[in-house]
């Protein structure tokens, strides 16, 4: 067996083998984070629903009466 050469480079596919193992395990951790957050209760207060009284659902324009 030949030894290593303490100056040798590491080859260009192992590089990239370790570049993409790399992003992958980042963007892995990040969806990972994000599925996780959206199913968390923050304790902030729930949004009403659709068929609720808001300022949102009133007509800009005035009713007659």
């Amino acid at each position: 067996m030949a030894k290593k050469n303490r100056n040798e480079e590491p080859k260009v596919w192992v590089t990239a083998l370790k570049l993409i193992v790399g992003l992958v395990v980042i963007i892995g951790g990040v969806g990972l984070a994000l599925w996780y957050a959206k199913d968390m209760d923050t304790g902030a207060p729930k949004l009403p629903a659709q068929d609720q009284w808001g300022i949102s659902h009133d007509s800009p324009l005035r009713m007659k009466r």
